[in-house]
Protein backbone atom coordinates (compact mmCIF):
# COMPACT_ATOMS: atom_id res chain seq x y z
CA UNK A 1 0.00 0.00 0.00
CA UNK A 2 1.31 3.10 -0.85
CA UNK A 3 1.78 5.91 2.48
CA UNK A 4 -1.09 8.03 3.44
CA UNK A 5 -0.61 11.97 1.62
CA UNK A 6 1.13 14.76 3.59
CA UNK A 7 0.81 18.45 2.66
CA UNK A 8 3.60 20.14 1.91
CA UNK A 9 3.91 24.14 2.80
CA UNK A 10 6.03 26.03 0.57
CA UNK A 11 9.63 25.67 1.86
CA UNK A 12 8.91 22.31 3.63
CA UNK A 13 10.85 19.22 1.80
CA UNK A 14 9.20 15.41 0.84
CA UNK A 15 12.99 13.62 1.38
CA UNK A 16 11.06 9.98 1.48
CA UNK A 17 8.22 8.42 -1.07
CA UNK A 18 7.11 4.97 -1.91
CA UNK A 19 5.74 4.42 -5.52
CA UNK A 20 4.71 1.43 -7.52
CA UNK A 21 6.36 -0.11 -10.23
CA UNK A 22 5.32 -2.25 -12.64
CA UNK A 23 7.09 -3.75 -15.92
CA UNK A 24 5.30 -3.76 -19.11
CA UNK A 25 3.91 -7.41 -20.09
CA UNK A 26 5.71 -8.99 -22.68
CA UNK A 27 3.61 -9.22 -26.13
CA UNK A 28 2.11 -12.41 -27.82
CA UNK A 29 4.12 -14.59 -30.08
CA UNK A 30 2.47 -16.25 -33.20
CA UNK A 31 3.09 -19.92 -33.56
CA UNK A 32 2.19 -20.25 -37.06
CA UNK A 33 4.90 -17.51 -37.99
CA UNK A 34 7.27 -18.02 -35.05
CA UNK A 35 7.05 -14.59 -34.64
CA UNK A 36 8.21 -13.46 -31.08
CA UNK A 37 6.43 -11.03 -29.12
CA UNK A 38 8.13 -7.51 -27.96
CA UNK A 39 9.47 -7.71 -24.49
CA UNK A 40 8.05 -5.08 -21.74
CA UNK A 41 9.28 -1.66 -21.18
CA UNK A 42 11.02 -1.35 -17.88
CA UNK A 43 10.64 1.19 -15.59
CA UNK A 44 14.20 3.70 -13.98
CA UNK A 45 15.10 5.85 -12.30
CA UNK A 46 17.23 8.71 -13.36
CA UNK A 47 19.33 11.18 -11.49
CA UNK A 48 18.55 14.67 -12.26
CA UNK A 49 19.85 18.03 -10.80
CA UNK A 50 16.28 19.83 -11.72
CA UNK A 51 14.94 18.19 -8.54
CA UNK A 52 16.10 19.19 -5.06
CA UNK A 53 14.00 16.66 -3.36
CA UNK A 54 11.06 14.53 -3.78
CA UNK A 55 8.34 16.97 -3.30
CA UNK A 56 7.35 16.25 -7.38
CA UNK A 57 7.12 12.71 -6.57
CA UNK A 58 4.80 13.34 -3.61
CA UNK A 59 2.44 15.07 -6.17
CA UNK A 60 1.89 12.47 -8.68
CA UNK A 61 -1.24 11.71 -9.37
CA UNK A 62 -1.25 8.25 -7.79
CA UNK A 63 2.56 7.39 -7.92
CA UNK A 64 1.87 4.45 -9.82
CA UNK A 65 4.81 4.10 -12.62
CA UNK A 66 4.01 1.32 -15.43
CA UNK A 67 5.82 0.46 -18.34
CA UNK A 68 4.11 -0.19 -21.68
CA UNK A 69 3.82 -3.69 -22.92
CA UNK A 70 5.18 -4.99 -25.93
CA UNK A 71 4.10 -5.25 -29.34
CA UNK A 72 2.98 -8.63 -30.43
CA UNK A 73 4.15 -10.77 -32.86
CA UNK A 74 2.61 -10.75 -36.41
CA UNK A 75 2.31 -11.47 -39.79
CA UNK A 76 4.64 -7.87 -40.67
CA UNK A 77 6.65 -8.39 -37.48
CA UNK A 78 8.29 -11.50 -37.35
CA UNK A 79 9.55 -9.75 -33.70
CA UNK A 80 7.29 -7.35 -31.94
CA UNK A 81 8.53 -3.98 -30.93
CA UNK A 82 9.74 -3.40 -27.56
CA UNK A 83 7.53 -1.74 -24.82
CA UNK A 84 8.07 1.94 -24.14
CA UNK A 85 10.19 3.22 -21.01
CA UNK A 86 8.82 4.23 -18.07
CA UNK A 87 11.78 6.98 -16.34
CA UNK A 88 11.19 8.34 -13.09
CA UNK A 89 13.34 11.35 -12.06
CA UNK A 90 14.88 12.05 -8.66
CA UNK A 91 17.55 14.10 -7.08
CA UNK A 92 21.12 12.57 -7.03
CA UNK A 93 21.57 10.85 -4.41
CA UNK A 94 18.61 9.37 -4.30
CA UNK A 95 18.16 5.46 -2.25
CA UNK A 96 15.47 2.89 -3.92
CA UNK A 97 14.82 -0.35 -1.84
CA UNK A 98 11.78 -2.71 -2.18
CA UNK A 99 9.45 -2.20 0.29
CA UNK A 100 8.47 -5.74 0.76
CA UNK A 101 12.36 -7.71 1.86
CA UNK A 102 14.08 -3.99 2.43
CA UNK A 103 17.08 -4.44 -0.11
CA UNK A 104 18.16 -1.98 -1.54
CA UNK A 105 17.68 -1.62 -5.27
CA UNK A 106 20.23 1.33 -6.52
CA UNK A 107 21.85 4.12 -5.07
CA UNK A 108 21.00 7.14 -7.84
CA UNK A 109 24.22 9.07 -7.24
CA UNK A 110 25.26 9.64 -10.63
CA UNK A 111 23.63 12.92 -12.14
CA UNK A 112 22.31 12.01 -15.85
CA UNK A 113 22.45 8.32 -15.21
CA UNK A 114 19.85 5.96 -15.82
CA UNK A 115 19.46 2.80 -12.79
CA UNK A 116 16.96 0.07 -13.44
CA UNK A 117 13.79 -0.30 -11.20
CA UNK A 118 12.01 -2.63 -12.43
CA UNK A 119 12.74 -4.88 -15.69
CA UNK A 120 10.22 -5.56 -18.35
CA UNK A 121 8.29 -8.94 -18.74
CA UNK A 122 9.95 -11.16 -21.75
CA UNK A 123 7.84 -11.27 -24.85
CA UNK A 124 5.79 -14.65 -26.54
CA UNK A 125 8.53 -17.38 -27.58
CA UNK A 126 8.50 -21.12 -28.55
CA UNK A 127 10.29 -21.00 -24.44
CA UNK A 128 6.87 -20.01 -22.89
CA UNK A 129 4.52 -21.40 -25.70
CA UNK A 130 4.02 -18.00 -27.17
CA UNK A 131 2.46 -16.20 -24.02
CA UNK A 132 3.84 -12.87 -23.23
CA UNK A 133 4.90 -12.89 -19.48
CA UNK A 134 3.19 -10.81 -16.82
CA UNK A 135 4.95 -7.82 -15.95
CA UNK A 136 6.60 -8.04 -12.31
CA UNK A 137 5.49 -5.52 -9.53
CA UNK A 138 6.89 -3.73 -6.69
CA UNK A 139 6.42 -1.00 -4.38
CA UNK A 140 9.75 0.97 -3.63
CA UNK A 141 10.82 3.18 -1.27
CA UNK A 142 12.97 6.05 -2.53
CA UNK A 143 14.76 7.77 0.24
CA UNK A 144 16.97 11.27 -0.05
CA UNK A 145 20.60 10.35 1.37
CA UNK A 146 21.00 14.05 1.76
CA UNK A 147 18.36 16.86 2.16
CA UNK A 148 20.57 19.76 3.22
CA UNK A 149 24.52 20.99 3.73
CA UNK A 150 23.07 22.16 7.49
CA UNK A 151 20.80 20.45 10.03
CA UNK A 152 19.33 22.44 12.67
CA UNK A 153 19.92 20.41 15.49
CA UNK A 154 17.97 21.70 18.97
CA UNK A 155 14.99 20.99 21.35
CA UNK A 156 11.95 22.08 20.82
CA UNK A 157 11.35 26.08 21.21
CA UNK A 158 15.23 26.36 20.80
CA UNK A 159 14.81 29.08 17.83
CA UNK A 160 15.69 26.91 15.22
CA UNK A 161 12.35 27.74 12.70
CA UNK A 162 13.13 31.43 14.42
CA UNK A 163 16.68 31.45 13.04
CA UNK A 164 15.88 29.78 9.83
CA UNK A 165 14.08 32.61 8.81
CA UNK A 166 15.78 34.99 9.56
CA UNK A 167 19.20 33.52 7.57
CA UNK A 168 17.33 32.05 4.45
CA UNK A 169 14.16 32.36 2.39
CA UNK A 170 12.27 30.03 4.09
CA UNK A 171 9.27 30.28 5.88
CA UNK A 172 8.49 28.02 8.51
CA UNK A 173 5.89 28.32 11.39
CA UNK A 174 6.96 30.04 14.15
CA UNK A 175 5.21 29.86 17.25
CA UNK A 176 5.85 29.75 21.25
CA UNK A 177 4.59 26.28 21.67
CA UNK A 178 6.85 22.94 21.41
CA UNK A 179 6.88 20.88 17.87
CA UNK A 180 5.92 24.04 15.48
CA UNK A 181 8.30 22.14 13.25
CA UNK A 182 7.24 18.75 12.30
CA UNK A 183 8.15 18.12 8.89
CA UNK A 184 11.62 19.31 7.29
CA UNK A 185 12.17 22.63 6.30
CA UNK A 186 14.67 23.71 3.71
CA UNK A 187 16.04 27.22 3.58
CA UNK A 188 18.38 28.14 0.91
CA UNK A 189 21.43 31.04 2.15
CA UNK A 190 23.37 32.80 -0.70
CA UNK A 191 25.82 35.28 -1.58
CA UNK A 192 24.92 38.74 -2.80
CA UNK A 193 26.53 37.59 -6.14
CA UNK A 194 24.28 33.92 -5.69
CA UNK A 195 27.78 32.49 -6.54
CA UNK A 196 27.40 30.15 -3.09
CA UNK A 197 24.42 28.49 -1.84
CA UNK A 198 23.79 26.74 1.20
CA UNK A 199 20.80 24.95 2.13
CA UNK A 200 19.74 24.88 5.90
CA UNK A 201 17.36 21.89 7.01
CA UNK A 202 14.93 23.10 10.12
CA UNK A 203 13.93 19.76 11.66
CA UNK A 204 11.45 18.55 14.25
CA UNK A 205 12.72 18.59 17.36
CA UNK A 206 13.73 15.65 19.20
CA UNK A 207 13.33 15.30 22.97
CA UNK A 208 15.50 12.98 25.40
CA UNK A 209 14.48 9.81 23.93
CA UNK A 210 14.35 10.19 20.82
CA UNK A 211 16.98 7.26 20.17
CA UNK A 212 14.71 5.07 21.15
CA UNK A 213 11.93 6.36 19.33
CA UNK A 214 10.04 8.84 22.15
CA UNK A 215 8.60 12.03 20.60
CA UNK A 216 9.22 12.08 16.80
CA UNK A 217 11.85 10.16 17.33
CA UNK A 218 13.51 8.27 14.66
CA UNK A 219 11.80 10.34 12.05
CA UNK A 220 13.84 13.09 13.28
CA UNK A 221 17.21 11.38 13.62
CA UNK A 222 16.85 10.15 10.02
CA UNK A 223 16.75 13.47 8.80
CA UNK A 224 19.76 14.79 10.64
CA UNK A 225 21.80 11.86 9.36
CA UNK A 226 21.57 13.11 5.91
CA UNK A 227 22.79 16.20 6.52
CA UNK A 228 26.66 17.04 6.07
CA UNK A 229 27.34 19.51 8.81
CA UNK A 230 25.68 20.35 12.16
CA UNK A 231 24.50 23.72 13.55
CA UNK A 232 23.36 23.20 16.70
CA UNK A 233 20.44 25.72 18.45
CA UNK A 234 20.72 26.06 21.81
CA UNK A 235 18.25 28.41 24.36
CA UNK A 236 20.85 30.58 26.37
CA UNK A 237 18.02 29.94 29.00
CA UNK A 238 18.01 26.48 28.88
CA UNK A 239 15.32 24.49 28.66
CA UNK A 240 12.25 22.21 30.20
CA UNK A 241 9.90 20.49 27.71
CA UNK A 242 7.42 20.27 30.80
CA UNK A 243 6.79 20.15 34.40
CA UNK A 244 7.95 16.79 34.78
CA UNK A 245 10.76 17.62 33.28
CA UNK A 246 13.95 19.07 35.37
CA UNK A 247 15.50 22.48 33.58
CA UNK A 248 18.45 21.74 31.76
CA UNK A 249 20.92 24.53 31.61
CA UNK A 250 22.58 25.07 27.58
CA UNK A 251 25.50 22.57 28.83
CA UNK A 252 23.91 20.04 29.87
CA UNK A 253 21.38 20.55 27.11
CA UNK A 254 23.99 20.21 24.52
CA UNK A 255 25.25 17.18 26.33
CA UNK A 256 22.30 15.83 25.79
CA UNK A 257 21.42 16.45 22.47
CA UNK A 258 24.63 15.18 21.77
CA UNK A 259 23.99 12.27 23.58
CA UNK A 260 21.00 11.23 21.58
CA UNK A 261 22.71 11.47 18.35
CA UNK A 262 25.28 8.97 19.12
CA UNK A 263 22.71 6.54 20.81
CA UNK A 264 20.84 6.87 16.79
CA UNK A 265 23.99 6.45 14.98
CA UNK A 266 27.65 6.27 16.21
CA UNK A 267 29.80 9.25 14.67
CA UNK A 268 27.31 11.82 13.89
CA UNK A 269 28.99 14.24 16.29
CA UNK A 270 31.56 14.00 14.77
CA UNK A 271 30.37 15.75 11.55
CA UNK A 272 31.34 19.77 11.38
CA UNK A 273 29.83 21.42 14.40
CA UNK A 274 28.55 25.25 15.10
CA UNK A 275 26.77 25.66 18.34
CA UNK A 276 24.34 28.84 18.16
CA UNK A 277 23.20 30.04 21.38
CA UNK A 278 20.21 32.02 20.92
CA UNK A 279 18.37 34.63 22.82
CA UNK A 280 21.03 36.81 23.32
CA UNK A 281 18.79 39.57 24.23
CA UNK A 282 17.22 37.87 27.30
CA UNK A 283 17.93 38.88 30.99
CA UNK A 284 21.58 37.89 32.30
CA UNK A 285 22.60 35.84 28.92
CA UNK A 286 25.91 37.22 28.62
CA UNK A 287 27.13 35.60 31.87
CA UNK A 288 24.56 31.90 30.43
CA UNK A 289 26.97 32.27 27.74
CA UNK A 290 30.39 32.70 29.18
CA UNK A 291 29.48 29.70 31.59
CA UNK A 292 28.59 27.27 28.70
CA UNK A 293 31.37 28.23 26.82
CA UNK A 294 33.90 27.45 29.96
CA UNK A 295 32.19 24.19 30.65
CA UNK A 296 32.05 23.46 27.07
CA UNK A 297 36.37 24.12 27.05
CA UNK A 298 36.73 22.28 30.88
CA UNK A 299 34.63 19.02 29.76
CA UNK A 300 33.17 18.77 26.62
CA UNK A 301 35.82 19.54 24.44
CA UNK A 302 37.99 16.55 23.75
CA UNK A 303 35.16 14.40 22.86
CA UNK A 304 33.00 16.73 20.71
CA UNK A 305 34.90 18.87 18.93
CA UNK A 306 33.23 22.21 18.03
CA UNK A 307 34.00 24.34 14.78
CA UNK A 308 32.61 27.54 16.62
CA UNK A 309 30.64 28.68 19.36
CA UNK A 310 28.13 32.05 18.33
CA UNK A 311 26.15 33.89 20.51
CA UNK A 312 22.67 34.69 18.52
CA UNK A 313 19.30 36.44 18.81
CA UNK A 314 16.64 36.12 16.23
CA UNK A 315 14.68 39.46 17.98
CA UNK A 316 18.08 41.79 17.54
CA UNK A 317 20.11 40.26 14.71
CA UNK A 318 22.99 39.69 16.89
CA UNK A 319 25.97 37.40 15.88
CA UNK A 320 23.94 36.50 12.68
CA UNK A 321 26.64 37.30 10.12
CA UNK A 322 28.94 36.00 11.72
CA UNK A 323 27.16 32.54 11.73
CA UNK A 324 26.12 32.98 8.23
CA UNK A 325 29.89 33.54 6.93
CA UNK A 326 31.05 30.60 9.09
CA UNK A 327 28.21 28.13 7.34
CA UNK A 328 29.20 29.40 3.78
CA UNK A 329 33.01 28.90 5.25
CA UNK A 330 32.32 25.49 5.92
CA UNK A 331 30.52 24.01 2.85
CA UNK A 332 33.10 25.82 0.90
CA UNK A 333 36.01 23.90 2.76
CA UNK A 334 34.26 20.60 2.47
CA UNK A 335 33.68 21.27 -1.39
CA UNK A 336 37.45 21.75 -1.62
CA UNK A 337 38.12 18.43 0.35
CA UNK A 338 35.70 16.54 -2.03
CA UNK A 339 37.46 17.89 -5.03
CA UNK A 340 41.55 16.94 -3.93
CA UNK A 341 40.15 13.90 -2.75
CA UNK A 342 38.46 13.06 -6.41
CA UNK A 343 41.99 13.79 -7.66
CA UNK A 344 43.95 10.95 -5.62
Amino acid sequence: MLAARQSYKKGEICDSVTIYARGGAGGSGMPSKNATGGKGGSVWLEAVNLYQNLNHLHHHPNRRFVASRGENGSFSAIRGRKGEDEVVEVPPGTLATDLRNGRVICDADTENKRYLIQEGAKGGSLVNNYVGRRGDERYIKLVLKSIADVGLVGYPNAGKSSLLSMLSTATPTIGSYPFTTLKPTVGYMQTTDRSNVVAIADIPGLIEGASDNRGLGHVFLQHIERTQALLFVLDVQGFRLNYDNPHRTPFETFGYLCRELELYMGGLTKRPIVVAVNKMDTENSDAAFEEFVHLYKTKLSELVKVHSIVPVSCYTGQGLDQLSDLLFEMKFKRKKKLKESDLV
